[in-house]
């Protein structure tokens, strides 16, 4: 806490010379300025400052801390809230100087600003208030507000300052900033993400072609590692894409086993290479009903917390297990008797105390660093699994690591099959027409190369004014594949809106480099082709959508 201060000051005086003229000439007399102007203050008795009753009880009752102290430095007064906030009695604070409640460098020069100010009479700080730092009993710094008002007593001049704790607020400022840098990087990342599906499309439609020749053996496995390296980027913007988009749970039955392994290259390369990430998927534990982008930002959350409780290496464990909870063990799980599959995550760390692991899921409790996290991630995984009708439990052992558990309902539904594109069917068209709305040269190119090849005959337009005269002008257009993002300011859906109120006999294909819940648009959900895709996937969308 720094009483008087000014940014700039370095070399100040001590105040033992303060001190021993205040003793010897009794109260200091009011200065005076340059221009003669005597600046009377009204002279209050310290001794009979708070006697009266009706004015103790103001600062005895104060939320905020209030204390007094005189010409030197020295701590006359410290209402009950001064002394909860720095958690001192009020007998080791009384007679101290003011500057043990302040870090250095405040506590080292504040009783220069002191004499400063009163040589000087210019008022820095008295009346104007700042946010500064104090320092408890206990050593630890916290933020605070403070401001100092300054009277002239029949002993001499007093301070007193009113303090208000910023800690709450600065955390909550802290929060809110790290959303806001969670919106903007969600921003540019489902940007980035988009703009590089687009590539991808170029890439994976060209290699496609590339494959269908005549090639040699050598050839033809450069191609396939190419065409390999395309699938493993985009199932990179599609990590982007899940951490870009905002969306209430969409739930549907998951192998979680599956979705483990799916995540395996990506939680490695998040981790790092210093710490090993090992994988012990029971066989067939069963299927779940969740959201597939929380469960694995829930994992991904999890696994990130684990790495920060090892900054010297070690080893992150992914388990999953079948769980039976009866009546029994209801209350000790929180969570409803029944069939559960168990995810865990576990670390070689430090492992937590049993009061930390107590408050592991509050809002905004962390044991990291001020500014490394925001004490949002547990928080956010426990409410995830209680809106799916789970639970999570936290078990640690100091020395021994940490193993957060993630407890999934079972489900009798299937888990949704994943199709392999190179297995499906390619059908063909019969001389069809579709207009294909892409802006994107590049990506039309390889659009209609892929169309005509199934046997359709094809129309463009770069944006939607052209893609709207294309249909004015032409009575033989079955279908139109629509780019959701285009310039000119009409974007696919208002495009899409357009031709079925004017042409509602043509079938409408939406497709973009975003996710299809980005791309679903407010109105009746349209067939969706995500970028990049396949041909055979190109071919039975089409296909389903006319037929």
């Amino acid at each position: 806490m720094q009483l008087l201060s000014e940014a700039g000051e370095t070399s100040m005086p001590n105040s033992a010379p303060l001190q021993e003229a205040s003793a010897a000439t009794g109260p200091t007399p009011t200065p005076r300025l340059a221009s003669s102007r005597v600046y009377k203050l009204p002279e209050i008795r310290l001794e009979s400052l708070f006697k009266d009753d009706r004015f103790r009880i103001v600062p005895e009752t104060m939320v905020d801390g209030l204390i007094v102290i005189d010409a030197g430095g020295i701590i006359r007064y410290v209402n009950p809230g001064c002394v909860n906030l720095f958690g001192y009695d009020a007998s080791d604070l009384i007679g101290q100087n003011v500057s043990i409640m302040m870090p250095n460098p405040y506590s080292s020069n504040h009783d220069g600003f002191l004499l400063r100010h009163r040589e000087t009479r210019v008022k820095r700080i008295i009346g104007i208030g700042r946010e500064l730092q104090g320092r408890k009993a206990d050593g630890s710094i916290f933020p605070m507000y403070l401001s100092v008002g300054e009277a002239v007593t029949a002993e001499g001049v007093i301070f007193v300052g009113i303090i208000y704790d910023l800690t709450d607020k600065k955390r909550a400022e802290e929060t809110i900033l790290h959303h806001q840098k969670l919106d903007a990087i969600g921003q540019l990342s489902g940007g980035i993400a988009h703009d590089f599906n687009n590539i991808l499309s170029v890439i994976g439609g060209n290699l496609e072609m590339i494959a269908t020749a005549d090639l040699p053996p050598a050839a033809r496995r450069a191609v396939a590692r190419a065409q390999d390296a395309a699938v493993r980027a985009a199932r990179i913007t599609q990590r982007l894409l899940a951490f870009a988009r905002k969306q209430p749970l969409t739930r549907q039955p998951l192998d979680l086993n599956t979705a483990l392994e799916d995540m395996s290259e990506m939680l490695q390369r998040a981790i790092g290479a210093d710490i090993d990430v090992r994988m012990h998927l029971a066989p067939d534990p069963g299927i779940v009903d969740a959201d597939i982008d929380q469960f694995e930002t829930a994992v991904l959350n999890l696994a990130l917390n684990a790495r920060d409780a090892m900054p010297d290496g070690g080893a992150i464990t992914i388990e999953t297990e079948g769980v039976h909870f009866d009546d029994d063990l209801r209350t000790a799980q929180e969570a409803p008797p029944g069939d559960y599959l168990r995810v865990s995550v576990s670390d070689t760390g430090a492992g937590m105390s049993p009061e930390v692991v107590a408050r592991a899921i509050e809002p905004f409790f962390t044991t990291k660093e001020m500014g490394a996290g925001t004490g949002l991630g547990l928080s956010m995984v426990y409410g995830f699994m209680k809106q799916i009708g789970g639970h999570a439990r936290i078990y640690s052992e100091i020395g021994h690591g940490t193993r957060v558990s993630l407890f999934f309902p079972r489900t009798a539904a299937g888990a949704q099959p994943r199709q392999d594109s190179s297995d499906a069917s390619t059908p063909e068209g019969q001389g069809e027409t579709i207009l294909v709305v892409e802006d994107d040269a590049d990506v039309r190119l390889v659009t209609v190369s892929r169309l005509e090849s199934l046997g359709y005959r094809v129309k463009i337009a770069p944006h939607a004014a052209a893609a709207l005269d294309v249909l004015a002008r032409s009575s033989d257009i079955a279908l139109a594949l629509i780019d959701v993002v285009m310039p000119g300011g009409m974007d696919g859906h208002a495009l899409s809106d357009e031709i079925e109120k004017r042409w509602p006999g043509v079938k409408l294909i939406l497709t973009s480099g975003y996710s299809p819940r980005m791309a679903a648009g407010s109105n009746a959900p349209r067939p969706f082709l995500p970028k990049p895709s396949s041909r055979s996937q190109l071919a039975q969308l089409v296909h389903r959508t006319l037929r």
